[in-house]
């Protein structure tokens, strides 16, 4: 599959888990799990070849108490459902792991002084618009802002190309490992695989100062333990709520 084709993919994919996964806020303190699918397979241990019984997944958050990685690197969750315990993987699940980022409230600091410049003057950006929504888009990234009297508001931007994430971030994340997201901007408030896409690796970061989220999105390719980047957004709202 060619990158371009794989990233349509993986909008498909975010933008299916966003529309299906509204959820309340889970506790603040510990980990917990918001499984994405309504049936999902609990093992009796953090093995796929392990016994597993099909269970109905509550709509409410799950705790974690604990997780492991498996000899793939793939993550396990140790919960209880209806009074059974056993392991989840991590496919189709949504895990609570952090806290509000101040790493991705500085980020967008960066950004909207990035993003200023292009409005001011669009050089090989192109403009539209889709009712109150501005939409500049150039090879490989877009950006969407609602223009108003008290100002620009920020709606959405992604990019899978390195110059334009450094030059609008203030950082290089595309390609990088996880190992090394992880050690520029700490941790995620939360990650999540989609159920039928397990090399694929959604790190969301909740803004400190604002109702914003950073999503970066890594993709595992064969024999690889770590996930290497692919996709960056910004968006508005909490984790999953990007409508764009």
């Amino acid at each position: 599959m060619s990158k371009k084709a794989l990233l349509f993919a993986v909008m498909f994919i975010l933008i299916s888990a966003s529309i299906s996964s509204a959820a309340t806020n889970p506790p603040s303190k510990g980990q917990w799990a918001l499984a994405l699918e309504p049936v999902m397979n609990l093992h009796a241990k953090a093995d796929s070849n392990s016994s597993y019984k099909k269970m109905d997944m509550p709509e409410n958050w799950i705790s974690v108490p604990s997780a492991v990685r498996d000899r793939n690197n793939n993550l396990w969750y140790s919960v209880k459902i209806n009074g059974r315990s056993g392991w989840l993987p991590q496919n189709g699940i949504r895990l609570k792991m952090g806290g509000k980022s101040k790493s991705a409230s500085n980020i967008y600091r960066n950004y909207v002084s990035a993003r200023r410049k292009i409005m001011n003057r669009l050089g090989s950006w192109t403009s539209g618009s889709e009712g109150r929504v501005t939409v500049y888009t150039t090879d490989g990234a877009e950006f969407r802002v609602i223009r108003g009297k008290n100002g620009t508001e920020d709606i959405y931007f992604r990019t899978d190309r390195y110059d334009i994430c450094s030059k609008f971030l203030g950082v290089d994340l595309i390609d990088m490992m996880q190992p090394e997201v992880r050690s520029k901007l700490g941790t995620p408030t939360m990650r999540e695989t989609p159920y039928d896409e397990p090399e694929i690796t959604i790190l969301s970061f909740e803004l400190a100062d604002r109702d914003m989220t950073l999503s970066i999105t890594e993709r595992r390719y064969d024999g690889e333990k770590e996930g290497q980047v692919i996709l960056v957004e910004l968006y508005r709202g909490r984790t999953g709520e990007r409508d764009y």
